[in-house]
């Protein structure tokens, strides 16, 4: 049997031109570190350590005065929703909701007690918490309380405040012993998962790609066909399986602005670490703020380098007396807190920082996620809307194609950006409670939809009347499956030239609302936003480095949409 060997098709042999364009691959490959690095952002800049082996004498400490305090309150809560010598008919369901916040709040600094306290110590604790659950499940169920146990819990949780007390530096109590923890791991949601996995995918989709393809056989078309969805079921199935565990196993994450307390606690010593603690690359926060140290150009500039009374040296911002009194202004020494570089080291601030001394090149980081995906996402809603719509149009055509026209040309008519400022006028995110991002996204998508459409309307009309077409029509195909099925994929070429182009678009549309303050707001940022911080010329880093990723970016995207546009066109291949 002759040996087969597996054959191109038309997709195949328009990646191969694209392969061939140096342009498209230098374009896709600055894009493929621009999208890792806003993906992996709290993985590169983060106040959460990556591993701590650590006693938390602090964190201990409070919940151990909260034991007192609240664990006696919790107790005697109970009585008040109960009745004692018989069953109470209608329990103050108000009362007895607050004081089941409060009994959950007494678990949680249980909880946390146990995680440093070694084995077999808490049992004290574990009767404690059983006794107080089980004098609360009787107020919840209308039952009678005995104020006498009652009274007893809510002493036993003073002395156990005092009993569980931590032994440090010489003081009587209990030895704490470490706890291993993942602050950062934890904090990650499962949509990060989700994408970290889908990117590293997409990075080595040739190496794994070409290993899969070995395996196909020219002219078995439908195994060629099977194992493209199977390709794709990989692309999606796995990053979407690897979030599920993430979010069963580990957690859903928690805000980027929450302000983790790690590293105050370490550069304090009420977190005393057992190993050295393994920090990001940048560890710095989001939201970290470094007040004295506001508006500070990027360290590795001479402009930037401080006394040690934290005075500018050199530079447009040296201090001047002032003008009434004659004397220099109180001096603002940095704090250089746990893991952090020296106040003159060029590594501090590699972009500087803005207003609140929160470090810029962490913010660009983040704010890239919300920009990159704006882009992608509004390009998607508006490629899914303009298919649909010019689809109808160019298939059906009659009154169908001139009402859809009419549409199309009254809101041509009307500036794009105009239109996306009033639905964001008139959409608050605070009254909708929906995160800016969908709205913008929504706009945008809502909007722009009108040149794709157009463009699928041409391809239609082009389409429609040809053999295939004519045939599926003379099978009794359904409507919906001669578009779908037939005719799209035969046009889809200049609406993935517009899906590139659109991208870029999307990114620099947002980036204009939230410079004017309509898209995205403090503490959450993106490019746009991060360019309006300031607008003085002294402060040119808030407006030079945002605005150089936003360059790149729509640079790339262009070159790959060209690209894209010529591979697609017959006239165009060598």
């Amino acid at each position: 049997m002759e040996a087969r060997i597996y054959s191109k098709d038309y997709w195949d042999l328009v990646l191969e031109q694209l392969g061939r364009r140096k342009l498209f691959r230098l374009g896709l490959g600055v894009l493929a570190v621009l999208y890792g690095l806003a993906i992996f952002a709290p993985l590169i800049g983060n106040d959460r350590p990556y591993k701590l082996v650590a006693i938390d004498y602090g964190g201990y400490a409070q919940a151990v005065r909260a034991l007192g305090g609240l664990g006696s309150r919790a107790a005697l809560g109970v009585v008040a929703s109960g009745e004692e010598g018989g069953p109470s008919a209608t329990p103050d369901s108000e009362r007895v909701a607050q004081n089941r916040r409060q009994v959950d709040a007494v678990a949680v600094r249980l909880d946390l007690m146990r995680q440093y306290l070694p084995d077999g110590e808490d049992a004290a604790l574990t009767e404690y918490q059983d006794d107080l659950e089980s004098l609360q499940a009787r107020a919840e169920r209308g039952e009678a309380v005995d104020v006498a146990q009652a009274n007893a819990l809510a002493e036993r949780a003073q002395l156990l405040s005092e009993e569980f007390a931590a032994a440090r530096d010489g003081s009587p109590g209990k030895t704490l012993v470490p706890h291993t923890s993942y602050p950062l791991a934890e904090s990650l949601g499962w949509g990060s998962i989700f994408f970290m996995v889908l990117w590293v995918l997409l990075v080595l989709f040739p190496l794994w790609n070409g290993l899969w393809n070995r395996r196909l056989l020219a002219g078995d078309r439908e195994r060629i066909r099977r194992t493209r969805r199977a390709k794709f079921a990989v692309l999606l199935g796995v990053p979407a399986a690897a979030a599920l565990a993430w979010a069963m196993f580990v957690g859903g994450g928690s805000p980027p602005f929450d302000v983790a307390p790690y590293k105050r606690g370490l550069t304090e010593g009420t977190l005393v670490a057992v190993e050295p603690p393994l920090v990001a690359p940048v560890p710095l926060g989001y939201a970290e703020l470094h007040k004295e140290e506001g508006y500070r150009p990027p360290t590795w500039l001479p402009s930037s380098r401080l006394n040690s009374d934290g005075r500018y040296i050199t530079g447009p911002r040296v201090l001047r007396p002032d003008a009434v009194t004659g004397f220099l202004p109180p001096p603002t020494p940095v704090e250089v807190r746990f893991a952090e570089a020296l106040p003159n080291a060029p590594h501090r601030h590699l972009m500087g920082t803005d207003e609140l001394g929160r470090d810029f090149f962490v913010r660009l980081l983040w704010g890239g996620r919300v920009s990159l995906a704006v882009g992608i996402l509004s390009a998607s809603l508006l490629t899914v809307v303009g298919v649909l719509i010019g689809s109808m149009a160019g298939y059906f055509g009659g009154w169908v194609d001139t009402a859809i026209m009419r549409v199309i040309e009254i809101l041509q008519s009307i500036p794009a950006f105009f239109l996306i400022l009033a639905a964001l006028a008139f959409f608050d995110p605070k009254v909708l409670d929906v995160p800016p991002i969908f709205i913008i996204v929504l706009a945008i998508g809502f909007v722009s939809w009108t040149g794709t459409a157009r463009l699928v309307r041409g391809e239609f009309l082009r389409l429609r009347n040809q053999e295939f077409v004519l045939a599926a029509q003379a099978l009794g195909f359904s409507n919906l499956r001669t578009i779908f099925r037939h005719v799209l994929p035969n046009a889809m070429s200049p609406v993935l030239v517009s899906a590139a182009f659109a991208v870029a678009s999307g990114i620099l549309m947002e980036s204009a609302v939230s410079f004017l303050g309509f898209g995205v707001r403090h503490p959450e940022a993106s490019w746009g936003s991060l360019v309006s911080e300031s607008r003085s010329p002294d402060h040119w880093w808030i407006q030079v480095f945002p605005g150089v990723f936003i360059f790149i970016t729509v640079t790339c995207y262009n070159l790959v949409g060209d690209a894209v546009r010529d591979a697609l066109d017959p006239k165009m291949k060598v």
